[in-house]
C-alpha cells in the first residue's frame, strides 16, 4: 500500500476539487467514528480516504469498467450506473493504490447501499459519508445525533432519509439498501434485548 500521502495527490488530480474535499471531510468523520467505536484508525482514514475514487468516472466508462473487474451488473445498477461506483471503487484502490486488506476495500465497495452484514470498518465509512461536516442537506442532524448512539441507528435514519428522498423523486430503490435497513433494525433490536437481559 502507497503512503496516505501520495494517496491524497493521486485522488486530488482525479478528483473534481469538491469531491476531493468530501473524501478529505469524510475520512476526518472516518477516524473520529473510529475512535468511538473502537475500530483501526488508520483503516478508517485510509477507506475514507478513498471510498469514492471511482465517483467521477464518465458514464460511459461504466459499464466497461464493470467488464474488466468481473462485476456483475443487476438490471437497476444498468439504469442507475452511479450505484456502482462503490464496487469499482474497491477494484480501483487495489489498482492504484495497492490497497490489499480486504476490510478497506469491503468499506468501499459497501459505501452506497451498504450491505447486510456489515463489519464496523464498512459501517463507520457508510455512516461517515452522511454525516461528514460539510453535509447539509434536510434531516443531517438528525443522522448525526444518531451517530453518537450507536452505528446501526445511524444507518437506519442514513437509509430512511434516502428511501424517502429517492421516492419523492420517482427513482427505482435497489434491494440492498432495503436488505441494509432491515438488518441494522434486527442489530437494534437484538442489542436492546442484551441490554433488557443485562438489567435483570
Amino acid at each position: 500500500m502507497i503512503p496516505i500521502n501520495e494517496m491524497k495527490q493521486i485522488l486530488s488530480n482525479m478528483l473534481t476539487p469538491l469531491r476531493y474535499s468530501h473524501s478529505l471531510k469524510v475520512m476526518e468523520a472516518s477516524i473520529r467514528l473510529a475512535g468511538k467505536y473502537g475500530a483501526d484508525t488508520e483503516k478508517a482514514a485510509i477507506a475514507g480516504l478513498v471510498h469514492d475514487c471511482a465517483k467521477d468516472m464518465k458514464k460511459d466508462t461504466i459499464i466497461p469498467a464493470c467488464e474488466k473487474y468481473g462485476i456483475i451488473i443487476d438490471d437497476i445498477e444498468k439504469e442507475q450506473p452511479h450505484l456502482l461506483h462503490g464496487k469499482i471503487g474497491a477494484h480501483m484502490a487495489k489498482e492504484l493504490f495497492d490497497i490489499q486488506c480486504p476490510e478497506i476495500l469491503a468499506a468501499i465497495a459497501d459505501h452506497t447501499m451498504g450491505r447486510p452484514g456489515m463489519d464496523k470498518l464498512s459501517s463507520i465509512v457508510f455512516v461517515a459519508d452522511y454525516i461528514e461536516e460539510s453535509r447539509d442537506f434536510e434531516g443531517v442532524d438528525k443522522i448525526r445525533k444518531a451517530a453518537e448512539e450507536s452505528l446501526e441507528k445511524a444507518i437506519v435514519t442514513g437509509i430512511d432519509g434516502t428511501i424517502w428522498h429517492i421516492l419523492a423523486r420517482g427513482q427505482l430503490l435497489h434491494p440492498q439498501t432495503v436488505d441494509t435497513r432491515n438488518w441494522a433494525l434486527r442489530q437494534l433490536s437484538l442489542m436492546k434485548k442484551d441490554a433488557e437481559a443485562e438489567t435483570k
